[in-house]
Parts: C-alpha cells; structure tokens; sequence
C-alpha cells in the first residue's frame, strides 16, 4: 500500500508538472520523475506526456516554434535538455520502455500523409511502416514502440503544428528548428558513423545503437514529411517554414550519405543503401507534385532552393562547397543517372513556368539566374545531354530538344525591350518651357514618374536579363534571327494558327513563339486555350491569399456540380452566354468530365475589390439596397457579353 500510495504521488506529480508554468521548471520536475517511474506507470504517462509537448489534444503545447534562443533563453535550454538525444530525460525514459515487449504505443491514421492512409487500408505495407509492431486496419491504428511513437510525434508536429502556432520569421533560433539538427546530426551523422547514446537510467556507459535506429528515424522524417503529395481527393499545400525545414532535411542527408569519414564504427552498406533509395525516390516525388502547383503556392521559391540543394549534393560532400569539375564527375555520375527526372523533367518545368511568369519581377531573375548558374555546368550539361539521348522514354528532353529554352529566351528578350524603353523614357531631358500650367503638369508627372531607386533596381534587372540569355544561347546553341526572335528551324515557316476537329483556333509552335515575344499581338479572341487556365501564374493586380482561396473554393463547387456545368456549357440558350465567362477549361476536350471549372478568379483582382467597397459605400450613402446595385450591375455586364457572342457569331 505504502508502495502504491508513493506510485500515485509520482503520478500525481507528473501530470501537474504538466500544467505547470514556467516551462523550466516543468521540465525539471518532470526529469525527476521520469527516472523514478517503473515501466508500467511510464508506459501509462508517455502518450499524456508526448500530447502535451506537441499539442497533439488541440492545445497550444509547449510551443516548440516560439520558443527562441535570445528572447527565451532560460525555457530554451530547459526544453532542450529535457529533448535531447545523448542523456535527455525523456530519451532516456525512451530507452527503458525499447526492451520492454508490452510497451507498444498507439498512432492514429488520422495523422499519417493521405497516400500512406490509401494503400495501408488496401492491406498493403509500404517500406517505411516494416518496422512497426502492428498495423491494425479495421481500427486504423499503428502499433509501435517507444522510439518511433516519439518519431513520429515529433514529425507530425512539422505538418500538421497545433492551434494557434506560430512560426517566426527567423527560423535558426527556434527550439523544434534545434532539435532537428540536433537529431539529424546524432542519428544521421556525416560520414554515417553510428551514433552513441545512454543505454539505460542507471548507467552512464555510451554504447552504439543498433543501425536499423538510424534508418528508423530516417524513414519516418521521409514519410511523414517528403510523402506529402495529394491524390485526387486532397489538395496539399505546404507553408514556406515547413519547405525551409525539409530542405535542412534534404541538405543534411547528402552530408550523411557523401562526407568521407575515417570513424571504425560506421553503419552497415544495406542500411545505407536503403536510406539513400528511401531518400531519393521520396524526395524526386515531392518535388515533382509540388512543382505542378506553382503559382497556386506561396512557398515556390523555398521549394525551388531545396530543389537545387537536391540535385547538387557534391556541395555537402565536404565541409567547404564543392564545385563539379570534369576531374570528379565521374563521382557523381551514378547520382545524377539515378536522379535523372530531376535534372530533365523539373528543369524543363522550371523553363516552362519561368516563360509565363512575370520574369521582370527582380526575385524571379534572381532565381532564374541561380539556376541557370547550376545547369551551365560544363560537365553536368555534357552528362545530362548523353543520359537524355541513352533515355529519351524516361525523361523530358530538355537539353537536346530546347523548346522550352527558345520559349523563354524569346520571353526574356521582349522583357529587355519592354524595360528598356522604360528606363529610356525616364531619362529623358526635361523640359524648359515657362508655361505655368505645363510646369504645373510637369510636376505632377514627375511625382508619378519612377524613382531613382527603382531606376538602379530596374537596371539591374534587365542587366541579369541579359546574362540570362547569353547563358540560354550558350548552353542551347541558339542563335538569335535579326528580328529578335530565335524561332527553330523546324517551325520558322508556316501559319500562326490552325483549326482542330472542334473549328477552334490553335496556336502552332510558330506562333505560339511569337506571341511570347510579342511580336504576334493577342487580337485572336478565339483560340483556344491549351493550358489549364485555372492556375496561370499570379499577376500584379490580384490579391494572391485570394487567388489560392477562391482556387480551392472553386474546386469544391466545380467537383460538386460537375455534370449541370457541362450540360450548361454545351448548350446554346442564352444561359448559356451569361453563364460561359464564369467557366474556364482545366483541360482543353471540353468532353472529357471534369475539364470545367467555375472561374472566381477575377473576384481577386483589386479592381473588383475596389468596385466592391466602392458599390457597398454608395450603397450606404444613398441608403439604396446594395444587393440592387450588384443586379443591376450583373444584368448590363450580362448583356454586354450576350451582345458581344451575338455578333462575334454574326
């Protein structure tokens, strides 16, 4: 009894400890009872421990993403001692349960990627789940064992954070950004030593862990955050805080997997050899559905960093930045085979985007530039041209085919002539006329005109505009024509368009070339689209947090009404001409189900805000219904559009 009774008060002491503040002294009281609980009653307090630091219960938690090193010092050394892989408390409570055969843990499916979710309830195993004790379908639970219960915690925090967390800007500084490299470095380590830690609470002996931990821990970072890819039911988007933290994931692998090392003790070549396939084919994925969301994703430039991060681990084969050379290349020949669709399929995507993109924006040069940098490789390019040819079924011909290049080269020259005149237009001398009121006119010009600022800014720019095409003709062996326009030689005769089965217009390569560089002007009403026109990229004059909710918003209508859009859409009533502006095709067969969707695009444009508010306040000054104004307005816009088909068919 008496035994019992002190039980209940270790207990007791626990769980208070968790609802105490501060956080340094919950993590003081909590080593010491971790130590003194028997298995059972630890066993007990673990999940209530684990929902408690990561908010798993819908709680705040410890706020592991707030908790900074300069503004909270005292909490964040407490936490990270409390967490920390050699000889933190908890780690070492970990290490008492592992040996324990009843100590298995339960993990909902809830919190797994929806792809994992998908085939484990086809009863079929993915690799990264072989480690678990049990996969229990019919209640959707996982069993496992002490450590990969704190694993995959501790990874779920990263996707799915609890309400009302926060990230900082500066994410160097934070705790949970600590304790990732804190534990990237302890079962990752470069060189793939084996890394060491506290065996039990009543020794302070070091002895190695077993290699298959290093890939435990591995596998569930890879599952759970490089598995992140939607189907056809979800739609995954991940924040700019949670790529910047998987791309440390991505550069500290490459250290693991290529840093030479002298250390005995390193990992077994059959655990290696499945982290870097386990590594490889998650991350060439992740990359590849991510980049088919751009623009629709704020995160695309951290996205577009980790790409690159990827594709050139010979920087993290060393501490100091290694650059490819023709005297390593053949060190990384093997990588960049195995890794090809990296390399062709993203960079021709990249091209591709960057050509419908508002390359003139100042970060889209910069990050055009740095890619180039990376591809104008001589021995890479060399590499990547003869693999191309070797697999011309297997990825896109980037290198040997250059259609995207010429695309966006033409697109990048008519940008230097656009800003051009521009800079040109600002440097003009000024007048001396006395005219008062030309002077009054002059001024107010000037007010509006471009700073001098902007000036240096927008010189810079079309300065790296052209570095980009000196590297585009070098690396593509494109020769620009006199008009400015480096057509192929395949495609430099024939028609601008021509009409399909449908007796819709469509561009050839011609003049789909010339329309980007601006020399065939867009006066074609009728051509039919042949991109989904749902995600064009995001213009100056539209709010992008509202193009990405209305884009999800209209998804879910389109998928609910699907059938009476097509019903409407084929039909020639006039409906039919008030109804057809407000439906674009994700695909171009309009017959195909599901290639419609409802257009609310043009509702995040600042024009229609403005016309909006604007609407809404006369309303109200007027004290006339705004809901008639809004009618009204709907009613001459429709029969401007039902007038414009009527004599565009005439």
């Amino acid at each position: 009894n008496e035994y019992k009774s002190y039980l209940s008060l270790k207990m007791n002491k626990a769980v208070d400890a968790l609802l105490r503040e501060p956080l340094s002294v919950k993590c003081q009281v909590l080593s010491e009872v971790l130590s003194t609980l028997p298995i059972r009653q630890l066993h007990l307090f673990l999940p209530q421990l684990l929902s408690n630091v990561f908010g798993f219960d819908n709680t705040p938690g410890w706020r592991l993403s707030s908790i900074h090193s300069t503004y909270h010092p005292t909490d964040f050394r407490a936490v990270r001692n409390f967490l920390k892989p050699n000889g933190g408390a908890l780690f070492k409570a970990l290490q008492c349960l592992e040996p324990d055969p009843s100590s298995h843990f339960l993990f909902p499916f809830s919190a797994l990627p929806a792809n994992s979710i998908h085939t484990l309830c086809e009863r079929a195993l993915p690799a990264p789940y072989r480690f678990f004790v049990n996969v229990d379908v019919e209640n959707k639970e996982l069993s496992m064992t002490a450590y990969h219960y704190y694993f995959m915690y501790f990874a779920y925090f990263l996707i799915k954070p609890p309400c009302g967390v926060v990230w900082p800007t500066d994410l160097s500084d934070i705790i949970y950004t600590q304790l990732v490299n804190d534990y990237l470095n302890f079962f990752l380590p470069p060189g793939n030593s084996v890394p060491y830690s506290l065996s039990t609470h009543q020794t302070n002996k070091f002895i190695p862990i077993t290699s298959s931990m290093s890939q435990v821990f591995a596998d569930i970072l890879y599952e759970m955050w490089l598995n992140q890819r939607g189907n056809e039911s979800t739609e995954i988007t991940l924040s700019v805080d949670q790529i910047r933290i998987i791309r440390m994931l991505v550069k500290h692998t490459h250290r693991f997997l290529y840093t030479p090392t002298l250390v005995k003790d390193r990992l077994t070549d059959d655990v290696t050899s499945s982290i870097s396939v386990s590594f490889q084919s998650h991350t060439v994925e992740f990359l590849s559905y991510h980049f088919a969301k751009w623009p629709l994703i704020l995160s695309f430039r951290s996205l577009m960093e980790t790409w690159l991060s990827y594709i050139q681990p010979w920087r993290y084969s060393s501490p100091n930045p290694v650059s490819l050379t023709e005297n390593n290349i053949l060190e990384w020949h093997t990588f960049i085979r195995d890794n090809l669709p990296a390399y062709c399929n993203l960079f021709d995507r990249c091209l591709r985007r960057m050509s419908h993109s508002l390359i003139c924006s100042g970060k889209n040069v910069s990050l055009l530039s740095r890619v180039l940098r990376v591809f104008s490789c001589p021995p890479l390019m060399r590499v990547i041209r003869d693999l191309e040819y070797s697999n011309p079924m297997v990825v896109t011909s980037v290198f040997n085919d250059a259609v995207a290049a010429r695309e966006l080269l033409d697109k990048l020259t008519a940008e230097i002539g656009h800003l051009e005149k521009q800079i040109s237009k600002s440097n003009l001398p000024k007048s001396t006329k006395s005219n008062s009121i030309f002077n009054l006119f002059q001024w107010i010009s000037e007010g509006l005109s471009t700073p001098p600022d902007q000036l240096d800014a927008q010189q810079k720019t079309v300065d790296l505009l052209k570095s980009s095409v000196i590297q585009i003709q070098a690396m593509f062996n494109i020769l620009p024509s006199s008009d400015g326009i480096s057509l192929s030689p395949t495609v430099a005769d024939g028609p601008d368009y021509f009409f399909d089965d449908l007796n819709r217009r469509r561009l050839t390569p011609q003049g789909r070339q010339k329309m980007v560089a601006g020399v065939l002007k867009r006066d074609i009403k009728d051509i039919a689209p042949e991109c989904n026109q749902a995600v064009a990229p995001i213009c100056s004059y539209e709010n992008p947090h509202l193009v990405r909710g209305l884009h999800r918003l209209s998804l879910r209508l389109s998928d609910k009404i699907s059938k009476q859009l097509q019903i409407v859409y084929k039909s020639q009533t006039p409906l039919h001409a008030l109804i057809k502006p407000l439906i674009v095709q994700i695909k171009p067969d309009i017959e195909e189900q599901g290639a419609l969707l409802i257009n609310l695009r043009p509702i995040a444009s600042y024009r229609f805000i403005f016309y909006f508010i604007t609407t809404v306040l006369v309303s109200y000054i007027s004290r006339v219904n705004p809901l008639l104004i809004l009618t009204y307005l709907g009613l001459v816009l429709g029969a401007f559009a039902c007038g414009s088909n009527i004599l565009a068919a005439n």
